[in-house]
């Protein structure tokens, strides 16, 4: 008896991890921390990203269109290059996140589908000011280490 009761304590501590874990706070507060870290050229925004990432960028600016796809190395680089930029351009940036949807997995509860929209403001001493719209989906797994990337889809316009 006092096996099955463990083991019921168990699964729901493991329920109520994966509940807390994709709550819309919980999940939306470490999207602005990765955000935090990526902009400002934080090389641990790239710990937040499993080894097998996919990743799937378009955007559409003022200089015609762009896209990312490949995994972690691409993704990395593309950071480490738009923080280089927004470093030599004393460029400051104000992101915002709104229309959360987030989809957790059938069991055992550890990945959820994330799609959001994310409105990105930057100001350049010189220039106009900026804001990039984009529509995200991601792919986060829950490991042991705490929340992972594993897969990236965001389709954005405005920007150079």
């Amino acid at each position: 008896m006092k096996k099955i009761l463990l083991l019921l304590a168990l699964l729901a501590a493991y329920y109520a991890h994966a509940r807390f874990s994709f709550s819309e706070p919980r999940v939306a507060t470490w999207l602005m921390g990765h955000e935090n870290k990526a902009m400002s050229g934080n090389t641990a925004a790239c710990d937040d990203y499993s080894d097998n990432l996919e990743v799937t960028l378009t955007a559409q600016g003022r200089s015609g269109r762009w896209e990312v796809e490949g995994g972690k190395d691409e993704m990395c680089g593309y950071l480490k290059q738009a923080a280089a930029a927004f470093t030599v351009l004393q460029a400051s940036t104000n992101s915002e996140f709104s229309d959360f949807k987030i989809l957790p997995s059938g069991f055992p509860w550890n990945r959820a589908r994330v799609t959001y929209r994310q409105l990105t403001h930057i100001n350049v001493s010189g220039m106009p000011p900026m804001t990039i719209k984009s529509d995200d989906s991601l792919i986060l797994a829950r490991t042991i280490s705490g929340l992972k990337i594993q897969k990236i889809e965001s389709q954005s316009t405005g920007g150079l």
